[in-house]
């Protein structure tokens, strides 16, 4: 694998490592999803690092050019991180759902017949 190639994986693991912290500041990703991706940026790192690695991987698995392997990885990865920010929001939704269920159910049992209703943020 030739310098510019491991420069590149370089600086996309470390993107992508800064875009996962990003993603958990704002809070569109869990943290415990987050462990994950940033455990998988510095193992890439390391790959980049290691002279010939990605270019062994390569060939084993009959990929002609390591650089093909790191776009494929890249846009594996790009998908893989999308769908666990949809798990992220569809968890926060699904809690915030069982919330206010169990409110109405609570209120339910307890025989409120006011006319106040629950509210939700």
């Amino acid at each position: 694998m030739g310098v510019t190639l491991r420069l590149m994986l370089i600086c996309f693991c470390s993107l992508f490592f800064f875009a996962v912290v990003r993603l958990v500041s704002r809070g569109r990703l869990q943290l415990k999803y987050s462990l994950l991706w940033m455990a998988m940026s510095l193992a890439l790192i390391l790959c980049a690092l290691v002279p010939d690695l990605v270019g062994m991987v390569a060939r084993l698995l009959g990929i002609g050019l390591a650089s093909n392997l790191v776009f494929l990885v890249g846009f594996v990865l790009g998908i893989c991180l999308s769908l666990t920010v949809i798990v992220s929001w569809q968890s926060r939704d699904i809690r915030q759902m069982i919330q206010h269920l169990a409110l109405i159910e609570k209120r339910l049992s307890d025989g409120d017949d006011s006319s106040d209703h629950v509210a939700v943020d």
